[in-house]
């Protein structure tokens, strides 16, 4: 068992291997070198707060005296989203008013369901593709535009667009902005599933009441803490899941927490668009605690031995329940729902390991931003160092181009 103050370890089903753990040692001492050589480009952000100021500037556009907003909408998908979402989302002691939505999906349904919970007048939108070629959000900000302008808004009011100034100057969002004189920032230069404790998350984030600050001192604090060959946590956990990978391994992860949801969509993209390449990698899959283990328990404890588990818990909360009295269920009836969500956790943990699976649990203190930095921090850091031990690049996705080609190419028809 390894612990931190904010993070605990324990494991069991698998064996540390001496030379394994030497390569972790000695990939985490060149991650240093190369983070004070700012050859990293994620820590050399991470490492100073020069763009906070323009941060909060850009949130002015959302928030100022001028006026009301009652909705914020984030039109992203992907790393363009997930992280600022799951910033948002961690944060228990919300001190805003302003509701928060994203729109990521094409499906019509959806779209008509979250325009209808907004008023034109009070509502703003911010509109983020690195690329500003994301086929689904210039779709989207097209139709935001045009419900706006329906309703008479003035439309450079309400919506701002971030793109990657370097690259996508002359993308469709890119000239959609222009053409409608609407606000611009510049996404930062770095792929979007690294990108959530950036200006890319960190803008939806301030807008929603979370201080910028807080959250880049904390994943400050958190890269110095988990980039180091002393920290066991790191290691176990490392090395923990570079044992599936060269023997066909699924990867699974299970939260028990609901609101841990997002945190887990945005690992998912992480770790699959990060180490999947050339071959290598495990699928990671998510699963939720403890309604799959009514659902998926059986093919995991009785199926054939092809995972890896992970457990994410929580060991407090600010909100629980209690499970009222009953003489006849005396078992139940004097702990809590959440307590009783931990008894669950357990429970499933110790099968797993009574069948000898590889299972891992991490528990973080509560829900809180700041958790959930240091565990964006942690798997962060781990993906990278998994990445080393693969001797594959981490940052490219080379890959998801291969859709992007063919909805070009079955778009023409409709041109």
């Amino acid at each position: 068992m390894g612990s931190t103050k904010d993070l605990i370890f324990k494991s069991s089903g698998w064996k540390g291997d001496d030379n394994l753990l030497t390569k972790a040692r000695n990939i985490i001492i060149s991650m240093k070198e190369k983070r004070k050589n700012k050859e990293i480009p994620l820590f050399s952000i991470l490492d100073n707060d020069t763009d906070i100021k323009k941060i909060i500037n850009d949130s002015k556009f959302f928030i100022n005296n001028k006026t009301i907003i009652t909705d914020f909408v984030l039109i992203g998908t992907g790393g363009s989203s997930l992280g600022a979402t799951t910033l948002i989302k961690s944060n228990v002691n919300k001190n805003t008013n302003i509701q928060f939505h994203v729109l990521d999906s094409l499906d019509p349904l959806t779209i008509k369901k979250t325009l209808d919970k907004l008023t034109p007048q009070t509502s703003k939108f911010l509109v983020i593709s690195k690329s500003g070629k994301t086929t689904e959000i210039i779709a989207l900000m097209m139709i935001v535009i045009d419900w706006l302008n329906n309703s008479k808004v003035k439309i450079s009011e309400n919506v701002m667009c971030m793109y990657d100034y370097g690259m996508a100057m002359e993308s469709p969002v890119a000239k959609i902005s222009r053409e409608y004189g609407l606000n611009n920032t510049s996404h930062p230069n770095i792929g979007g599933r690294f990108s959530a404790l950036t200006a890319t998350g960190l803008l939806p984030a301030t807008v929603m009441g979370i201080d910028p600050y807080l959250l880049r001192n904390k994943s400050q604090e958190a890269i110095n803490r988990y980039l180091n060959v002393d920290n066991q946590f790191i290691l176990n956990s490392s090395l923990f899941s570079s044992k599936g990978i060269n023997k066909n391994k699924l990867n699974c992860v299970i939260h028990y927490g609901d609101n841990l949801s997002p945190f887990l969509f945005w690992y998912r993209q992480l770790w699959n668009e990060s180490l999947g390449k050339k071959g290598e990698g495990t699928f990671l899959l998510t699963a939720k605690g403890s309604i799959d283990q009514h659902s998926q328990l059986q093919m995991w404890l009785d199926g054939p031995n092809n995972g890896l588990f992970t457990f994410l818990n929580m060991r407090n909360t600010k909100v629980d329940t209690d499970v009222p009295f009953n003489k006849k269920l005396s078992s139940i009836s004097k702990i809590s729902s959440f307590e009783l969500l931990n008894v669950m956790s357990k429970s499933t943990y110790q099968a797993l390991a009574d069948k000898s699976r590889p299972v891992r649990s991490i528990s973080v203190n509560d829900l809180s931003v700041e958790s959930t930095v240091s565990l964006m921090i942690v798997f962060i850091i781990e993906v990278l160092l998994v990445a080393e031990l693969l001797k594959i690049n981490p940052y490219d996705q080379d890959a998801v181009e291969d859709i992007k080609i063919n909805t070009l190419r079955n778009l023409k028809k409709y041109e």
